[in-house]
């Protein structure tokens, strides 16, 4: 019988079975589920639509820009009740230009871009950009902290600016969704360089800026430099959008990029907490299958996630199948620089985010012992310092002879939850 998904590890687009023989296991989840109760989001819709329509008074384009397909969110089903709002309200879909938050990531083909949307919403929003990071780009104006903003040619044309964006945690950013749908999503390659650039620490030869975590948005500089190259987009509103396991959205609420995000972000925290009273000496996390293990980019975020509650020496059992091995060639170019010091030198010469992900891995590395179940090729794993196992049993036993007798612990989701050591434990 195949596992479900309750009693499973996501591995890429299987299941591994859990929990195994030999000995207690601890699977940490948050005290109280997440709701599974899908919400109806023609209300948040209408109120967004309200506040746009003015800002569309006196002409101009709508610029809606909608997570691409590295981000799950149901689309086909949420895009024609925003244009059902947005024809309520007023606003003619034939002024509305599509865009979807690429970034870095390889841009989106047309025919991509109306597969990912569905054919319904394809058929409502017939004008698609995909959005290329290194293609054509517009200025906006330059921030406070110095950030020159560049953004998709569409908004030369654009009076205000709707984002569909999903509340998750973000290993740099603090959270994703929100004001990081303009910037990175829609924005231009040298502001995005820059905006990534804050996640260094002030000080050479510190590494990485300490508020720069999942879960954290004061004092986070790099979300800060976000919001700052975000408020230069014209009039921007925000659907804050919380997407369960299964593709359930079940919470979708309007408002701005800026306060309202970070009061939405601070709900969806409460509810995806896992504290624990003290460091563990071993842990597996699943990166949370495909696509977020399709690659080793998207598979460190899941080290990112459980590195709070792993005493430094201990050790992680990382299942991620990374089909795709690296996921971005500046991966191994900064793994090969060596150590953390070298990686962080060359970034403060030439900031890449690839090289970026590698001063990342290499510190959690360094920090713990990683074993990993996964497809990623021998060079990678041994240039990050990462030891493979055969399998799932066999990883376990290694694990196994850490803990003894005590329970082995497991964080299913990956960076899907927010793990904390915290006085009070808040986990089953």
């Amino acid at each position: 019988m195949n596992p479900s998904p309750t009693d499973a590890l996501p591995w890429g687009e299987q299941l591994l079975p859990w929990p195994p023989a030999g000995g207690p296991v601890r699977r940490l989840a948050p005290r109280q589920p997440p709701s599974t109760v899908p919400a109806d989001p023609l209300p948040a819709a209408r109120r967004a639509a309200e506040t746009l329509a003015l800002g569309l008074r006196g002409g101009g384009r709508l610029a809606l820009v909608v997570p691409d397909r590295t981000r799950p969110v149901p689309l086909p089903a949420l895009l024609p009740v925003v244009a059902v709002a947005l024809e309520q309200a007023g606003i003619d879909l034939a002024r509305v230009t599509l865009l979807p938050a690429s970034g870095m990531h390889r841009p989106m083909s047309p025919e991509e871009l109306r597969t990912w949307i569905g054919p319904r919403a394809a058929q409502l929003f017939a004008h698609l950009q995909p959005h290329d990071a290194r293609g054509p780009s517009i200025h906006l104006g330059t921030t406070t902290s110095g950030i020159d903003v560049r953004a998709h040619p569409a908004f030369a044309e654009a009076a205000a600016t709707l984002v569909l964006g999903r509340l998750v945690f973000h290993y740099v950013a603090g959270f994703g969704g929100g004001r990081k749908m303009l910037v990175p999503g829609v924005a231009g390659i040298e502001t995005i360089l820059a905006m990534h650039s804050r996640c260094l620490a002030p000080q050479p030869g510190r590494g990485r800026h300490p508020a720069c975590r999942p879960g954290r948005l004061d004092d986070n500089p790099v979300h800060q430099a976000a919001c700052r190259a975000a408020s230069l987009f014209p009039s921007p509103v925000a659907l804050h959008v919380v997407v369960e396991a299964g593709g359930v959205m079940t919470h979708v609420a309007a408002g701005d990029l800026f306060a309202d995000h970070q009061r939405e972000a601070e709900r969806f925290a409460a509810g995806h907490r896992v504290g624990i009273s003290d460091p563990l000496p071993a842990l597996v996390v699943s990166a949370g299958g495909h696509p977020l293990d399709r690659n080793m980019v998207q598979a460190n975020k899941a080290l990112a996630a459980v590195a709070e509650i792993v005493r430094p020496g201990g050790t992680i059992l990382l299942l991620a199948r990374c089909a795709d091995g690296a996921g971005n060639p500046e991966l191994i170019e900064g793994l090969r620089l060596g150590s953390p010091e070298a990686i962080e030198a060359e970034l403060r010469r030439d900031f890449r985010v690839g090289l970026h992900t590698a001063l990342a891995l290499r510190t959690f590395c360094r920090r713990f012992r990683v074993l990993a179940l996964t497809e990623a090729d021998d060079e990678l794993l041994e240039l990050a310092g990462i030891e493979r196992v055969s399998d799932l049993a066999a990883g376990l036993a290694r694990l196994r002879k850490v803990t003894g007798d005590q329970p082995l612990a497991v964080a299913p989701r990956g960076a899907s939850l927010l793990y904390e050591i915290r006085a009070e434990e808040q986990a089953v």
